[in-house]
């Protein structure tokens, strides 16, 4: 593995930190002038348009495999533009006239539909960045997101003297529109927009559809599982349980998983795809070995960090009510690694074409952890049986996945 991979994931560590601190400041500081009920209803409709969007989500793994294998760029942007445009109609159609009269959100259709609009088009555009491997300008636009939404918000709030959830929707789509712009003028060295056109539609890029698919629902399978371990919460433990749970141990895991596993996907994932395809087995042995090493520190850090100094700093970051969150936080914290070397083999079996196998390893997850939930609930009530159920399937899909993972080297690459 080149050096400047190493460095491109490094930095979007710290980029990632430097957001996470940024966003975080920015909500506090939104609290402070916004009207508690117009920021809900802010959060809310910006969650429901990122999930209109969700069927997008998988292209980007599909577009990078496809396009190291076949070469061939024009035909995949030109699909991938009729599928943004139709989630972009669709949402326009039914899921903003949701939101507003559901929310009953007191504001024009047009900061809606320039929302949506913005947000497509960042998303079009950045899923280009992994395809051509333009890592700079990836860590360069995590960079500058949140001073973007800083920028416009004053902007609106201080200058023009718009308030409220107007100021909230024109920072959302104004700095989404920044980005894109930042985006297409870089990349425009790179490639340039295909004319629009019809497609051909061949039998690879019929595939490439289907793996586009197959990768959403495998991402979406990821992200259940969490969902499901707040709905166990919800529905068999107290609502103290609840709160440690969703205050305490919910963000710090996802913290985790946006500093350390993401970046995985964003970086690891073209770069092992390129080497796949090139038969390059050596650059694939570095990058495992570098990671394994790197997935060693993180997590050997974490688990020591929670052990000695986790009921500190849950004391200091939040109220002494949320020290129960401790003991989930001990548990998921020895069980992080598994997370971080599942998220290595998963962007290895997609780079090899095996979008099948990466879906079913995400839905054998969902099996492990309802099937331990209910197994340890058999003997135990207490709420822990939760986070053990978690910690299971994480194992679970490490060992499906080592497997998985050691099938496609011995068949394809001789390994």
């Amino acid at each position: 593995m080149t050096k400047t991979i190493q460095q491109h994931f490094y930095s979007s560590i710290g980029i990632g930190l430097f957001s996470v601190a940024m966003g975080f400041s920015l909500k506090i500081y939104l609290a402070t002038i916004i009207a508690k009920n117009d920021l809900a209803l802010y959060y809310t409709a910006i969650d429901i348009f990122s999930f209109s969007l969700l069927v997008l989500i998988g292209f980007r793994s599909s577009m990078v495999v496809t396009y190291n294998k076949l070469k061939e760029d024009k035909a995949i942007l030109k699909i991938f533009r009729y599928f943004i445009l139709g989630a972009m109609l669709i949402s326009w159609a039914f899921v903003l006239p949701y939101v507003k009269h559901n929310f009953n959100l007191e504001i024009d259709y047009w900061y809606l539909v320039a929302t949506i609009f913005s947000m497509s088009l960042y998303l079009y555009l950045s899923n280009q960045l992994a395809m051509y491997r333009l890592y700079g300008v990836m860590n360069k636009t995590s960079f500058l997101e949140p001073i973007f939404s800083l920028f416009w918000f004053a902007l609106a709030f201080y200058v023009s003297g718009v308030h409220g959830l107007q100021a909230l929707f024109i920072m959302s789509s104004m700095s989404s529109l920044s980005l894109s712009l930042y985006i297409y003028v870089y990349k425009r060295n790179r490639a340039n927009e295909p004319i629009i056109k019809r497609v051909i539609q061949n039998q690879e890029m019929k595939e490439f559809i289907k793996k586009s698919l197959i990768s959403t629902l495998e991402f979406s399978s990821g992200m259940i599982l969490i969902y499901l371990s707040i709905f166990f919460f919800n529905h068999y433990y107290s609502l103290d349980e609840v709160g440690d749970f969703q205050v305490v141990t919910k963000p710090i895991l996802m913290y985790m998983i946006t500093l350390f596993v993401f970046p995985v996907f964003r970086f690891l994932l073209p770069e092992l795809s390129k080497l796949y395809f090139g038969k390059e087995k050596e650059g694939i042995l570095k990058i495992k070995k570098w990671f394994y090493s790197f997935t060693f520190l993180v997590s050997a850090s974490f688990v020591a960090a929670i052990y000695f100094f986790g009921e500190s700093i849950i004391s200091i970051l939040f109220l002494p009510q949320y020290e129960g969150a401790y003991l989930y936080l001990s548990h998921l914290s020895f069980f992080f690694i598994f997370i971080m070397l599942n998220a290595y083999q998963i962007a290895f079996i997609k780079a090899s074409g095996a979008f099948n196998l990466a879906l079913y390893i995400r839905l054998s997850g969902l099996a492990f952890f309802v099937l331990s939930f209910y197994l340890t609930k058999l003997y135990s009530e207490s709420s822990i049986a939760v986070v053990f159920g978690l910690d299971i399937a994480y194992l679970g899909m490490f060992l499906f996945s080592w497997i998985v993972e050691r099938h496609i080297y011995k068949k394809d690459l001789e390994l």
